[in-house]
């Protein structure tokens, strides 16, 4: 009997052991607010929102990890790029091809400008040469030496005489140079 009756409280041991360590899986119900105190309200929102907030660091931490991860693959990308083109930019084939891509890049706006600058200038000794023979006063060499260029020449002044449309003639030169400044800016920059 005794050992029967040991029997049955190790069973009845076992059985309660086993059932203390099952769990249930949880249920949900639903409440109205009202029926809970105020207390419990309070201890609901505050789970709700630590929840709230732990997926939101959950998908902050995730995006944080996806931008280290993109920094540093072109950090390492762009490293290795820098090292390659200043290794490639030391060699003669290399400042060829600088040279090629500068022109590319910057090749036709040199050409314009320099072809400006061209212009402007010719444009501006044609238009003050003839504006100094039309305007003022010139000389001209009324005597020479023949080959003896040491000795003095002798020079008449001619004064150029006024007409009716002097003053004409000289607005049409000012517009005649604007328009010539603004061809320059069109070939240059146009």
């Amino acid at each position: 009997m005794k050992k029967a009756l040991m029997f049955l409280m190790i069973s009845m041991l076992a059985v309660i052991t086993v059932s203390a360590q099952t769990t249930y899986p949880s249920e949900k119900i639903t409440v109205n607010t009202s029926d809970l105190t105020i207390d419990q309200l309070a201890k609901i929102k505050a789970e709700q929102e630590i929840e709230t907030l732990q997926k939101k660091l959950d998908t902050y931490g995730n995006w944080v990890g996806v931008g280290g991860e993109i920094g540093t693959a072109v950090k390492e990308g762009l490293t290795a790029v820098v090292d390659v083109a200043d290794k490639f930019g030391k060699t003669d084939v290399g400042k060829f091809t600088l040279v090629m891509v500068a022109w590319k890049v910057m090749g036709k706006d040199i050409v314009r400008i320099f072809l400006g600058l061209i212009f402007i200038t010719t444009l501006t000794i044609f238009m003050f040469r003839i504006y100094r023979k039309t305007f003022t006063a010139y000389r001209i060499e009324t005597s020479s030496n023949g080959l003896r260029f040491w000795l003095p020449k002798t020079y008449s002044v001619i004064t150029p005489e006024r007409w009716e449309g002097y003053e004409a003639v000289k607005i049409l030169f000012i517009v005649m140079y604007a328009g010539g400044i603004g061809l320059t800016y069109a070939i240059m920059f146009g």
